[in-house]
């Protein structure tokens, strides 16, 4: 099972936030099971003002498995989005990639589950 981590998750990572998605976070990045797409890659590393940290979170998001939004996966979203006007285009695209790979979505948006084939990451048994 490998999960996508949605981007308010990471910043509440990387501020050091200890709420209950950082900590599920910090127990998949152990168990190697965070998966990245370049979209997330972009969204976080497009507000870091230093160079060093720059360097250093995208070295860090290399080292992770990486899962590439498709052309479907595009036009999946542009679906979601028409039908579900509330879901953030992030959300959209990882609805898509949710149900083309298999991929759970860890996430503090809840009512995405209701989507026809989306896995969120507390729908997983330990």
């Amino acid at each position: 099972m490998n999960v996508l981590v949605e981007e308010g998750i990471w910043r509440e990572f990387f501020e050091g936030n200890n709420v209950k998605e950082v900590i599920n976070l910090e127990k998949l990045l152990a168990e190697n099971k965070v998966v990245i797409t370049g979209f997330t890659i972009v969204q976080i590393l497009k507000n870091v003002k230093d160079q060093e940290l720059f360097d250093k979170l995208l070295k860090g998001f290399l080292s992770l498995p990486y899962v590439e939004i498709e052309r479907e996966d595009w036009i999946r979203a542009s679906k979601l989005i028409f039908n579900f006007k509330d879901l953030s285009l992030e959300l959209a695209l990882f609805c898509s990639l949710s149900q083309r790979k298999k991929l759970r979505i860890l996430t503090k948006n809840k009512g995405i589950k209701e989507i026809e084939g989306v896995k969120v990451y507390e729908d997983e048994e330990e």
